[in-house]
């Protein structure tokens, strides 16, 4: 078997060894050539792909001198464009040098021209100064005239009788009056003749204008202010303001206005009185003449609405809400005068026919209650009124004489009615009931009251003693005939059927308390009756006396009647009458109208007889009367009496 041949390694070859060295260089830099190489080969490869029109055949072989070739090219484009940019600055420069000259020939002009001229810049500045000065003197002069004259328009308005009295002449009026005002301030100062002249100069436009607005407000206030209805308008309130700078034509017209409304209010109310209303409705208040108090009270009634109603005018017209007019002339208007007075005028047309009916049906005497019902009425709208008018007003003061006389006629009546039950007083009956008579006066009595309930401001106590004292003294009189027990219960009942009457009103609350003190009076001397009646029964009226009459220094005991078997004699006859008292009260006592009554007087006898039982213990256990065994005389404590008499305390 054949061994093969052994290989071995053949040498490596070099760059050294190669034939072509400049080659070998060239590609041993190509091979060693880094990344950022061949960026910029390839940078500078499309850079010479983009310059235009050249070769690429000989690029390889002629690159530096194709590429200077082409720097020249572009090198003599710019020296050919900047040429012409040098030729633009010669020519700026050569404009410029122009423009210079002409500067400086302009200055040397405007030097000489501002010398000439600075003389003329002066006066044209004074001139200008002046100017200004004049036109604020001119604005002056013409706010002045403004201020103090008044326009053809107004002069028109104010003194032409043709023009209306409206909305516009009061503006011009007002400028008028705010011109004089004005002018008055400049007699304050150094301008005093100017404000002398302007016054002199208004004064004829004033005057005419005065003439006409009291022309025209007189008209007015016949037209106006003579119906039954008035409806007020703001120029008539607008005039009457204007005339209070002016007092005698103000005057004039207030008389003027109170002249019309006295009679207007006086027909309207002779037609409420005899015609009634529109149609018949209302019917006449002539037609209530058989019904005093409805007759009266619708009189007054329609005077009350027409006094309202007619301050309420007044007011309007006058603007209630302004308490004064006053002017700065030193002129003032009290606003609540002028309306009183007013109202007081248009009210007195009323006063007469009022008076005269009301006298009529007073005179008459309708009788007690109806007088009082007449007279409380008539002293309501009395009051009611007053508070709508001045204090001495005319239709106030009729009121008040009408008061007066009503009072004075219910009065008469009940004086009257007085006299005629002194003169026929009527005995009670056995049962001491109260008469009818006193029923009569006590139902008058009620209705008085109820009639004067709801007016707290009215004195009710007159009438109160008018009515009650009277009537007392009558039923004194009709049982002067008989027992002073019975004339004491038969008063009781009076006075507690009047008291009983007047309960339910709080303002007869002191004539009350003034008959139940009588009252209670009486029911002690009841009381002190029954008592006696008591101790007659029980057989102590001796001891009692004894006891009354008996001196200090001498012994009970020695006194006749007052020793010891005496006095147990008399106790045991007590203590037997004790037995035999009843509970009830004594036929007497049960005429008393009121059980309550009843149980005051007995139990006011029983503690009357309690008193004396220990007033007689106290002297029999005295030592000093000489009594040796008081316990053999009383055979019972106070104890037990009170618990006897349990019934009655």
């Amino acid at each position: 078997m054949q061994t093969p041949p052994a290989i071995t390694d053949s040498p490596s070859l070099s760059i050294s060894n190669k034939p072509n060295k400049p080659l070998a260089q060239k590609l041993s830099k190509v091979l060693n050539s880094s990344a950022s190489e061949d960026a910029r080969i390839k940078a500078a490869l499309s850079s010479l792909s983009n310059i235009p029109g050249l070769d690429e055949t000989n690029l390889g072989r002629n690159l530096r001198g194709t590429i200077e070739k082409k720097e020249i090219e572009t090198n003599r484009k710019f020296l050919f464009a900047f040429e012409k940019v040098v030729k633009q600055f010669e020519y700026l420069e050569t404009q410029m040098g122009q423009m210079e000259s002409v500067c400086k020939d302009m200055k040397q002009r405007i030097v000489k021209a501002e010398s000439l001229t600075a003389d003329m810049i002066e006066q044209a500045d004074i001139m200008q100064e002046h100017s200004d000065a004049c036109s604020t003197q001119i604005a002056v002069v013409d706010r002045f005239l403004v201020k103090f004259t008044l326009s053809e328009q107004e002069i028109k308005i104010l003194s032409n009788m043709s023009e209306p009295v409206d909305k516009e002449f009061f503006d011009a009026l007002q400028h008028l009056q705010q011109i004089h005002s004005d002018c008055q301030l400049l007699l304050t100062t150094k301008n005093q003749t100017a404000g002398r002249d302007i016054m002199e100069s208004m004064a004829l436009y004033q005057e005419n204008a005065y003439d006409k607005l009291y022309k025209w407000t007189q008209y007015e206030s016949r037209t106006s202010f003579g119906g039954d209805s008035i409806d007020v308008s703001s120029l008539m309130t607008k005039a009457l303001r204007a005339l209070m700078l002016r007092p005698v034509l103000f005057q004039t017209i207030l008389d003027q206005i109170a002249s019309a409304r006295h009679d207007a209010v006086a027909r309207a109310f002779l037609n409420a009185l005899t015609k009634g209303g529109p149609g018949g409705t209302p019917r006449p208040i002539e037609l209530q003449a058989p019904d005093p108090l409805r007759y009266i009270g619708d009189m007054l009634a329609w005077v009350h609405q027409a006094c309202a109603s007619e301050k309420e005018m007044l007011e309007s017209l006058f603007q209630r809400n302004v308490e004064r007019y006053e002017d700065v002339s030193g002129i003032t208007v009290k606003v609540s005068d002028t309306i009183s007075d007013l109202l007081d005028c248009a009210m007195e047309g009323t006063c007469r026919p009022l008076k005269s009916r009301m006298e009529q049906v007073l005179v008459l005497q309708p009788g007690a209650i109806t007088s009082y019902k007449v007279a409380n009425l008539i002293q309501f709208y009395t009051m009611t009124l007053s508070k709508l008018m001045r204090k001495n007003a005319t239709l106030k003061r009729i009121l008040y004489e009408m008061t007066e006389l009503a009072y004075k006629y219910f009065f008469k009546t009940l004086n009257a009615q007085a006299d005629r039950l002194m003169q026929s007083t009527e005995a009670p009956n056995r049962s001491l009931s109260i008469a009818p008579t006193v029923r009569d006066m006590t139902t008058q009595l009620v209705f008085a009251t109820n009639s004067t309930e709801g007016f707290p401001e009215f004195d009710f106590s007159e009438t109160l003693d008018a009515i009650i004292e009277p009537l007392l003294n009558t039923c004194e009189l009709s049982v002067i005939k008989l027992s002073k027990m019975d004339q004491d219960i038969y008063m009781v009942n009076c006075l507690h059927h009047i008291q009983s009457a007047m309960m339910p009103y709080d303002f007869t609350q002191q004539k009350r308390d003034n008959v139940i003190a009588r009252m209670n009076d009486l029911l002690d001397d009841l009381a002190q009756e029954e008592y006696n009646k008591l101790i007659e029964q029980a057989g102590l009226t001796q001891i009692k006396d004894t006891l009354a009459m008996k001196n200090a220094e001498t012994p009970l005991s020695a006194l006749p009647h007052m020793d010891a078997d005496s006095l147990a004699q008399a106790m045991s006859k007590f203590d037997s009458f004790l037995v035999l008292i009843s509970a009830d009260v004594s036929p007497q006592l049960e005429k008393l109208s009121s059980r309550q009554h009843c149980q005051q007087v007995q139990s006011g006898a029983i503690r009357l007889l309690l008193d004396i039982y220990r007033d007689i213990i106290k002297a029999i256990e005295d030592p000093n009367n000489g009594y040796e065994h008081p316990d053999f005389i009383l055979p019972r404590t106070v104890e037990d009496m009170e618990a006897i008499f349990s019934f009655a305390l």
